[in-house]
């Protein structure tokens, strides 16, 4: 495939909002933008915002940056791709054109931020970046369980999908709402509700969820520690296997800055 790119167009901004719904499914966080929110975007006069489209002009992916003059102080703030495409192979020219405007513009730093995307982790050191921890803290706070247990169930359905060796139907249920997920194969479909008993049942507060989808709480020792309550005829290993999918360990967030 012959990849081209170009500066990022305001009539862009309904492909952009396709490619980054299907992009942050991975991801845990807020994917609340909109089409204003692009347009937005695509209308600042600068040449810091990229597009990579295919021989169909269609747009497999984009980068956002930023120049601050009087710091002399470059930011790669964000990189999209469609998740259909090789991330390396669409971010890489994206990356380098960034990278050579804002040295030209006179940038002593430039950084990125990496949230965690391993893809960026093996992406940024070909460009002569370097990882530097931080101890930083994030804080989140659910303060309306049913629309955030709601939110969640686009990356649930996601990782559902990449469970093998079962079909059936899992029911979540989260401060007294319950949704449930029929699976047949890779097809996942979400259900508001069925007369079908569950395979499996897993039971847990917002709290839970939260700390789980983000990372601070291991969702294995959730379950032994009673946080996670598992109604099921499935084996252990099953469940096991079922939670590493749903819960991952390492899992990377999507916040909107924009």
């Amino acid at each position: 495939m012959q990849l081209q790119i170009r500066q990022m167009r305001f009539s862009d901004a309904e492909q952009l909002l396709k490619v980054y719904q299907h992009f942050v499914l991975g991801y845990v966080g807020s994917a609340a933008r909109n089409l204003k929110t692009f347009q937005r975007i695509a209308r600042k006069r600068d040449n810091l915002r990229w597009v990579a489209f295919d021989e169909q002009e269609k747009i497999v992916g984009y980068i956002l940056s930023m120049y601050a003059k009087g710091r002399r102080t470059g930011r790669i703030s964000e990189i999209v791709v469609d998740p259909n495409h090789d991330f390396g192979t669409v971010a890489s020219p994206l990356v380098d054109k960034v990278n050579r405007i804002l040295l030209e513009k006179g940038a002593a730093l430039i950084y990125a931020d990496t949230i965690r995307n391993p893809h960026y982790a093996r992406l940024f050191p070909d460009f002569g970046f370097f990882d530097i921890e931080t101890d930083g803290v994030f804080m989140y706070a659910v303060t309306d369980a049913a629309q955030f247990f709601e939110e969640t169930m686009p990356i649930i359905v996601n990782r559902l999908k990449q469970l093998s060796g079962w079909d059936g139907l899992l029911q979540i249920t989260c401060e007294e709402n319950s949704k449930f997920f029929k699976k047949d194969g890779e097809n996942v479909q979400p259900l508001l509700d069925t007369n079908d008993e569950a395979d499996c049942k897993i039971t847990l507060t917002a709290n839970t969820l939260a700390n789980i989808l983000i990372g601070a709480v291991d969702a294995q020792k959730a379950l032994t520690e009673g946080m996670i309550k598992v109604e099921t005829t499935l084996g252990k290993g099953k469940i096991t296997e079922l939670l590493a999918i749903l819960f991952p360990k390492k899992q990377f967030l999507a916040l909107d800055q924009w």
